[in-house]
């Protein structure tokens, strides 16, 4: 038997030595590594935000980067803020320990009224102001306890508080009242690091004996709103019967003025002929005038050279007469006229009338007379 011979049992037991001589220092190096990443460095996410605090110095470094951060156990303290957007609830249903009835926006209207609101902001931080939240409020989220929560109950009070209690139905002045708690909010917040992104409004409500008044009011306004749409129908009703009627009126006065205008055509026509008919007229009553001008123009030459043929004649005829000649004539005719003349007499007797020798002595009177007329001259 060899001398350098070994049991199998004591070879093993050499090869474990040899085991435990390695594999203790190969443990300390993984749990240094191991617990080296727990104390000494962390990763920081895409949407975190790294704050460190010297405890030595008191002074404050903020990581606003992805990757590994490496820091010294005890001497600083490391904390990580989440910078994404986040969103807190304010209603009666986010009941916790320290809100046992829900933490709801409980406000007075301004006739009175008492309304709980239902709110979701959604909100971040600013990554860059990470150290002054860590400062102002400490860690985890407290910051939404007091900061966003105590100003938006602040703020959501005094905007809504100016509607009346019958406007919360209207979604229009509760958009309003929304967008400007979220101007103010943002206002007082962005000095903390806080920047709210959305107030969005859930729901709200009354209280029971407001609740039954609003109810009726809205049945009454429903009823109001009812009225109004029949007022409304009957108002357009109307408006077709207007429109119909008033189209039935066109076309009458339509037809009435293509009357008028046929009536005018004609008019028009009957007028130019009438016109010409005149014209026609006065031409030919303007040659009638002229021919009758002609020919009375003839006969008064005709007449003329007559009347100018008898004077001449009656002038001769007096220079005939003149003298004693014509004398004798007159007497002639007076002596024929006397033998014409028929005479009748009455039984009577008058002087100086019935008397032939009177009228002997009138006769021979009157034709002195005659004798003592004075001649014609020419």
């Amino acid at each position: 038997m060899e001398k350098n011979f070994e049991p199998k049992g004591t070879k093993k037991r050499h090869f474990s030595k040899k085991l435990l001589f390695i594999g203790i220092p190969v443990l300390l190096l993984i749990i240094l590594i191991l617990g080296g990443r727990r104390l000494t460095w962390r990763e920081i996410e895409a949407d975190e935000v790294a704050v460190i605090i010297n405890n030595v110095t008191g002074n404050i470094r903020t990581i606003d980067r992805s990757g590994a951060v490496i820091y010294y156990p005890y001497i600083q303290d490391l904390y990580i803020l989440d910078k994404s957007e986040q969103a807190t609830p304010m209603h009666s249903a986010n009941i916790s320990a320290d809100y046992p009835q829900g933490n709801p926006v409980i406000l007075k209207t301004r006739d009175g009224g008492d309304v709980s609101l239902d709110l979701i902001i959604q909100y971040r931080i600013f990554s860059k102001m990470a150290d002054t939240i860590v400062q102002n409020t400490g860690l985890g989220d407290v910051f939404k306890e007091k900061w966003i929560w105590d100003y938006a109950k602040t703020i959501c009070r005094y905007e809504f508080g100016e509607l009346r209690i019958d406007e919360f139905p209207a979604a229009e002045k509760r958009d309003i009242k929304t967008q400007e708690a979220k101007a103010e909010l943002n206002r007082l917040l962005n000095r903390h690091g806080i920047f709210i992104t959305s107030l969005n409004f859930i729901d709200y409500r009354y209280y029971r004996e407001y609740a039954e008044k609003i109810q009726a009011r809205r049945i009454a306004d429903k009823t109001v709103e009812e009225q109004f749409r029949r007022g409304e129908a009957a108002k357009e009703n109307q408006e077709r019967v207007v429109t119909a009627e008033t189209k039935k009126l066109e076309v009458t006065i339509s037809r009435f003025r293509g009357t008028l205008y046929n009536m005018e055509i004609e008019a028009t026509a009957q007028a130019a002929k009438l016109k010409q008919e005149g014209i026609a007229y006065l031409l030919k009553a303007n040659f009638d005038a002229d021919a009758e001008y002609s020919r009375l123009r003839r006969s008064a030459e005709a007449v003329l050279a007559v009347r100018e043929a008898e004077a001449a004649g009656l002038l001769a005829l007096r220079d005939a007469l003149e003298g004693e000649g014509g004398r004798n004539l007159v007497k002639m005719e007076y002596a024929r006229r006397l033998r014409q003349a028929k005479i009748a007499g009455t039984p009577v007797l008058r002087a100086e009338r019935e008397i032939p020798q009177l009228r002997i002595r009138e006769r021979e009177k009157l034709l002195r007379e005659l004798e003592a007329m004075p001649t014609v001259e020419e």
